[in-house]
């Protein structure tokens, strides 16, 4: 093996290199740094010359207004101007190259500014000159002899101007060929400096590399001697890549001697072959991918594997290393461990079947214990947004929790798990509940916990329930101490066999085992007296007991006990019996299958239901009367809509029709007595009306549906436009809810409490009527049996009407009850009464607040869950 791969630098190489890699870039930086110094001087040298172009091409420019002849051009051209306009385009153009050549001198920027004004001074008086030639007269000949001496003067002063900048430039140029004469100088002495010391860098590294690599050498000796003496395996892997570049195998480099001491494999024959043909430790590509993850990830990975060798088992505990460009992996023999993990099991089997036979004196008793020694608890399962557990709400745990933590069973239901035992999430209980309800599947984990500066160990299953997980938990800090208790146990079990036999009699339930390969059974004797015996008073058998079935029952007991015994899986079946003193009982049975000791046991529970089944069919008796009189309302209502309504029609066509052919043969009080007749008639079809819908309010639930009750609110304001209109009534409502229930009693639900509002309105305000939302918890309604709900819709009618006291906010809910006289205010005094009817038909809540002259609100309340 070359152990050039494994090899890792000193910290003395690795300092050096590191010092030399810093002394290599300060110098490195520092010839650069003179580089650029003088590539920066070289640059404002030229910079100087561009200035000193432009203050050239300034010169050239103003000279021209010196020459007679530049002048003469401008007057011959002063039809297009065009030559005036070139000139002043030449000096705008030598003024914005200046401008930018000079914006790093602040004295020069100084400079220029007065030189625009003086040359558009200049522009000026050439025009104005142009001007003057125009006329041939004394006055502007002499006007134009001003005008050139004034042009003289602006030359004179930009000449100035323009020596100054000059002047200035010079010096800059001065220093600045200095810079650069000794930036030049001393660039080449840098860069000879900076080969030398690469040169001296380089050959301190070659010797150091070559010292270092016969230490290689010593140490490649010693750590071969070293693992020709090792007990463990010991390999080195380096990857093999497809074409995609991905890890299909891994190659042998390396094998030491004890890979032929212990799985006959000569190191010579594998070192260069892949581990998945040869090796027995990595057989599958299932153990490829944890050499990979180590490799890829640097982490070490701890394996165990159980192979067959010449016919023997053995097992072997490895850890994989990730070292330089492979994979050293180490395989310690772990067999002895293994085969004394065996004998240790088979000796727990062995006491844990013998602490049976002592346990099992009777095997219902047996599984009542076990109940009550283990900790039970449901969690339902509480989900993010994202539909993930974030945690678990408490729903049932049994009272042996309270040894252990020292809290009642009472007090922590309903409570969040993370409040409860918050060391759930940092001791990885929480991922195994979480993954037992989501893969659906029975997990099993150990836990400890600390009781007093003492540690117990839990051994706990758990197992999922709907969107929940029950988990059963004991106590096997005690296995070790199992034997002492167990001596302590058998004396209390005679203890718990007289409670269970006196919970029979109170519960009127039996117990019975029955052995189906010798058919030898046992009852308790609460059973012999469900019977009618005491207890012993016969021996008890499966051909006995038959005796005992009513005849009318015997056929479908038989047919349950026979498919039981051929699944040998028990189902709760109801029968009858006759007892002793010919009294007819009736018997729920239930029970389960066990092995006992190699041979198959039924046990199981017996209980007299005879007053349940009597409950129920009394029940049924009560279901039909209930039936016949809702068929007696229902005649009711049939003859209230129609034979009770026809006359009325009658009564009301015929009364119109005198009115409209007798009504001028009326006296005043005739016409006052007719029109009571008239309204006593409208008032009657009403009233009818609403008992009719009163009563045909439907307390299913089979037809709810999913309702906006913003729609049903605008429906309601269309269907009471005229009303709202005509009053002026102002109704501000918030953005309600959607529910369960049915559509047209919200509607007249809604429409009832808004025409109320309206018909009651104040006499001195403008009608208004607020409908606000909100959630309310069930300790806000005022009714007792909310209390088991969790939350409620809460929607409030309020209106500035007369109002009413308070006293009268239940009297109003009832039919039939007015607190105005009918001439006040129309109405048959129902319209309320069917507002609580349908809101209690959808489990709601209404109630009133009112407060006289002031207004009134009325309250309704819907379950949430029954979005």
């Amino acid at each position: 093996m070359s152990f050039k791969h494994i090899y890792t630098s000193s910290k003395t190489y690795i300092v050096l290199l590191l010092i030399a890699i810093m002394l290599l870039l300060v110098t490195t930086s520092m010839t650069y740094r003179q580089i650029m110094l003088t590539q920066k001087s070289a640059e404002m040298v030229v910079h100087t010359l561009q200035v000193y172009n432009a203050l050239g091409d300034l010169t050239t420019h103003y000279t021209k207004a010196e020459s007679e002849e530049f002048r003469e051009d401008l007057i011959k051209d002063k039809s297009s101007n065009r030559v005036f306009e070139n000139y002043k385009l030449e000096g705008k153009t030598i003024l914005d190259s200046l401008k930018i050549l000079t914006h790093d001198s602040d004295l020069q920027k100084a400079r220029i500014k007065p030189l625009t004004a003086l040359l558009n001074n200049l522009y000026s008086q050439l025009t104005n000159l142009d001007l003057a030639t125009a006329q041939d007269s004394q006055e502007v000949l002499q006007a134009k002899q001003s005008y050139k001496l004034k042009i003289n003067k602006t030359l004179n002063e930009i000449k100035s101007i323009k020596n100054r900048m000059l002047a200035d430039e010079k010096r800059l140029m001065q220093e600045r060929k200095v810079t650069y004469s000794a930036h030049k100088s001393l660039t080449p002495s840098m860069l000879l400096l900076l080969a030398f010391f690469a040169l001296f860098v380089f050959v301190i590294s070659f010797f150091r590399i070559y010292n270092n690599k016969l230490k290689v050498r010593k140490s490649e000796a010693f750590l071969k001697s070293l693992l020709a003496t090792t007990d463990n395996i010991v390999n080195y892997y380096e990857p093999v890549l497809n074409g995609s570049n991905e890890i299909i195998d891994f190659k042998i480099l390396y094998a030491n001697d004890c890979n032929r001491d212990y799985l006959g494999l000569e190191p010579n024959d594998i070192v260069g072959n892949t581990v998945l043909k040869v090796y027995p430790l990595h057989k599958s590509h299932k153990e490829l991918e944890e050499l990979i993850k180590s490799f890829q990830e640097k982490t070490k990975v701890i394996f165990d594997r159980q192979i067959e060798v010449d016919g023997k088992q053995m097992w072997f505990h490895s850890l994989a290393t990730p070292l330089a460009e492979g994979v050293l992996v180490t395989g310690r023999n772990s067999t002895p461990e293994e085969e004394a993990k065996q004998i240790e099991l088979t000796l727990k089997k062995r006491l844990e079947n013998q602490n049976l036979k002592l346990l099992e004196n009777r095997a219902l008793l047996t599984n009542i214990f076990k109940s009550i020694s283990h900790i039970v608890m449901h969690f339902k399962s509480i989900r993010g947004n994202d539909g993930k557990i974030i945690d678990f709400e408490i729903l049932f745990v049994n009272d042996k929790i309270s040894p252990v933590t020292g809290e009642m069973p009472d007090n922590i239901k309903s409570k969040k798990l993370s409040e409860v035992f918050p060391n759930t999430f940092k001791s990885g209980v929480f991922e195994h509940l979480v993954n037992a309800v989501e893969d659906d599947k029975t997990v099993e984990y150990e836990v400890p916990y600390n009781k007093d500066g003492s540690i117990q160990w839990f051994s706990a299953t758990a197992i999922k329930l709907g969107d929940g997980v029950t988990v059963t938990t004991s106590d096997v800090t005690e296995e070790k101490e199992k034997a002492e208790e167990l001596i302590k146990l058998n004396e209390t079990l005679v203890i718990q066999n007289s409670i269970l036999t006196d919970a029979e009699r109170i519960a009127k339930t039996g117990s019975f085992l029955w052995y189906l390969d010798t058919h030898v059974s046992e009852i308790s004797d609460n059973y012999y007296r469900m019977l009618g015996y005491e207890p012993k008073e016969f021996e008890p058998s499966f051909e006995k007991y038959r005796e005992f079935i009513h005849p009318d029952d015997l056929e479908a007991y038989d047919k349950v006990g026979a498919k039981a015994l051929k699944e040998l899986r028990s189902t709760e079946h109801t029968y009858r019996v006759i007892t002793k003193q010919g009294a007819v009982k009736y018997f729920k049975t239930d029970g389960q299958f066990i092995n006992k000791n190699g041979s198959m046991v039924m046990v199981g529970v017996v209980q007299d239901v005879t007053q349940t089944i009597e409950a129920e069919e009394n029940l049924l008796k009560s279901n039909l009367e209930l039936k016949n009189r809702n068929a007696e309302l229902e005649s009711f209502n049939r003859v209230a809509s129609h034979d009770l309504q026809e006359p009325l029609r009658k009564i009301q066509l015929f009364a119109l029709r005198i009115q409209d052919f007798e009504a001028e043969n009326f006296s005043d009080k005739s016409k006052e007595y007719f029109g009571k007749v008239i309204k006593a008639v409208s008032r009657m079809q009403s009233l009818i009306e609403n008992l009719l819908a009163y009563s045909k309010i439907n307390l299913s639930k089979s037809d709810f549906e999913k309702i906006d009750l913003n729609q049903v609110l605008d429906k309601v304001k269309e269907d009471l436009a005229a009303s709202i209109h005509n009053s002026e009534t102002k109704i501000i409502s918030d953005k309600l809810p959607k529910i369960k229930g049915v559509t047209f009693q919200m509607e007249q639900l809604f429409t009832n409490l808004i025409a109320n509002a309206i018909k009651y309105k104040s006499a001195n305000e403008t009608p208004k009527i607020q409908i606000l939302y909100s959630k309310a918890s069930a300790s806000e309604i005022p009714d007792q049996n909310s209390k088991g709900r969790q939350q409620f819709h809460k929607i409030s009618f309020i209106d500035n009407g007369i109002g009413f006291k308070q006293e009268y906010a239940e009297k109003i809910f009832e039919v039939f009850q007015r607190l105005h006289q009918k001439t006040e205010y129309s109405g048959t005094g129902i319209g309320l009464a069917i507002c609580k009817k349908i809101v209690e038909n959808h489990n709601g809540y209404l109630t009133a607040i009112g407060t006289e002259n002031v207004g009134a609100q009325f309250i309704v309340y819907f379950p949430a869950q029954h979005e």
